[in-house]
């Protein structure tokens, strides 16, 4: 059996089974007579120093974005605050929606305190490039970088809050997530556009 056919076999069935069972109740010897290993006999020691390093490269592919899938190059082929919003605000949705099926699996690194290995950086990356797309706008140039980084919070964080309670299974019966969209990028596009408008 090549190689690398085998690290898939075990990563194919450990990610079975830790959206399954979840990532403390499944054994690396479970992991293995999932992938059609023998248990116990080294091969998953052959490819993975542990089950946590198996754990962060599945969670670094599957569960991370990067701010080149969000597509922020290609915004300011817009030309249009509220239009860029937007784009960026369904980009995040559909990257919510890809991460559904790994929900559990993600409270539960959370939990076990894994996940600041690798999704700080990721994270940071996003956040700068929310940063530097808010740096771009008349409200917000010129600003100091701690300044921009609040406008980014408090512009993104809103609709990051809704896209989680969505994901929870919390809906708010008298709010549309049209008009909250329509809401959201009309308010947040007429403050950036205004010059000077959020400086102290």
């Amino acid at each position: 059996m090549p190689n690398g056919s085998t690290k898939l076999k075990i990563r194919d069935a450990a990610m079975k089974l830790f959206l399954e069972r979840g990532y403390v109740k499944t054994s690396i010897a479970a992991i293995e007579r999932e992938a059609g290993l023998a248990p116990r006999a080294g091969a998953f020691y052959r490819h993975f120093e542990s089950k946590q390093s198996l754990l962060l490269e599945l969670a670094q592919e599957r569960i991370t974005e990067s701010p080149a899938e969000f597509g922020f190059r290609e915004l300011a082929d817009y030309r249009d605050t509220r239009a860029e919003l937007i784009a960026i605000a369904h980009t995040y949705e559909a990257a919510s929606e890809r991460q559904k099926p790994y929900l559990r699996l993600i409270e539960e690194i959370r939990l076990l305190d894994l996940v600041s290995t690798f999704e700080s950086d990721a994270n940071a990356a996003m956040f700068a490039a929310l940063v530097e797309w808010v740096s771009q706008k008349p409200a917000a140039a010129g600003l100091p970088c701690e300044e921009q980084s609040a406008i980014a919070m408090s512009i993104f964080g809103s609709w990051l809050f809704y896209l989680t309670k969505q994901q929870q299974g919390i809906t708010v019966s008298v709010l549309d997530r049209d008009v909250l969209l329509d809401v959201w990028a009309r308010h947040w596009a007429a403050v950036l556009d205004q010059e000077a408008s959020i400086r102290s």
